[in-house]
C-alpha cells in the first residue's frame, strides 16, 4: 500500500455564508492512482454533497503515519527524522531521512507524539524538521476483524446504519408487516447493488428468511 494525496475542488460554504471555489488535500491508501482516485470519490461522497471534482493525485514519501484518536488534534504535521548509522568501513556517521506524518494539535504536540512513537528504537535518530501541511484528513482502509478484509469508510457507515435499523422496534415491525403481506405459498427475492440478496420463503408451514449464498 502506498499513501497518496489527492486535491479535492469544490465550492464550499464560508463562515459568512459566501460560496467559494477551494482546493483541498486528503490522504488515502492504495495500490495506484486509479484506485486511490476512486477511493476519494467515494469517501468524499459522504461529506460532499454537491459536485466535486479530483484534481491532483501524487504518491507520497511518508513511510509512517502516526494518528490519534483525541479530538484536539485537528492538524497534520510533515516530520523529516534521521536514522544515525555507523558505517563500518569509514567509521563515518550516515544519516538515512524517513519522513512521518503525525496528526496533533499544534508542533509541540506533534513532537510530543513522535517521540512517544519512536521510543525503543534501536537506531539513533534526530528530528531535523517539524512543518505543518495543508492536509484535512486521512482515510485508511480498517480491518475488518471478523472476516481479516479492508472496509472502506462508506462500508463501515453501510454496517452502522443496517445495525441502527436492525435495532429499530419500529423498523422490525415494518419488516414483519411487508413479510406478513406475502401470501403462503410464495417465495420472494429482494436484491439490492452491492448486497447479498435477501430470499423471503413462505412455501411451507413455516416462514423462513435467508441470505443467498
Amino acid at each position: 500500500m502506498k499513501l497518496f494525496e489527492c486535491g479535492i475542488r469544490y465550492e464550499k460554504t464560508m463562515e459568512n455564508g459566501m460560496q467559494k471555489k477551494v482546493t483541498e488535500l486528503y490522504i488515502v491508501d492504495a495500490l495506484s492512482f486509479t484506485e486511490a482516485e476512486s477511493r476519494i470519490i467515494g469517501e468524499m461522497s459522504c461529506f460532499i454533497s454537491g459536485e466535486f471534482d479530483v484534481v491532483s493525485e501524487k504518491i507520497t514519501n511518508y513511510s509512517e503515519l502516526i494518528s490519534t484518536d483525541s479530538a484536539e488534534a485537528d492538524k497534520w504535521y510533515k516530520v523529516k527524522i534521521n536514522l544515525i548509522t555507523l558505517d563500518e568501513k569509514t567509521m563515518s556517521e550516515k544519516k538515512q531521512p524517513l519522513y512521518l506524518l503525525v496528526q496533533a494539535h499544534d508542533i509541540d504536540d506533534a513532537r510530543s507524539r513522535l517521540n512517544e512513537h519512536m521510543k525503543g528504537t534501536m537506531a539513533d535518530w534526530v528530528c531535523e524538521a517539524v512543518q505543518e501541511t495543508k492536509i484535512m484528513d486521512v482515510f485508511l482502509y480498517a480491518p475488518d476483524a471478523p472476516h481479516k478484509k479492508a472496509q472502506t469508510y462508506e462500508d463501515k457507515a453501510a454496517q452502522e446504519a443496517a445495525e441502527a435499523v436492525a435495532s429499530s422496534p419500529s423498523c422490525q415491525r415494518a419488516a414483519k408487516r411487508f413479510i406478513d403481506s406475502i401470501p403462503d405459498g410464495q417465495k420472494v427475492t429482494i436484491s439490492a447493488t452491492g448486497c447479498k440478496d435477501v430470499v423471503i420463503d413462505k412455501t411451507h408451514d413455516h416462514e423462513k428468511v435467508q441470505d443467498d449464498a
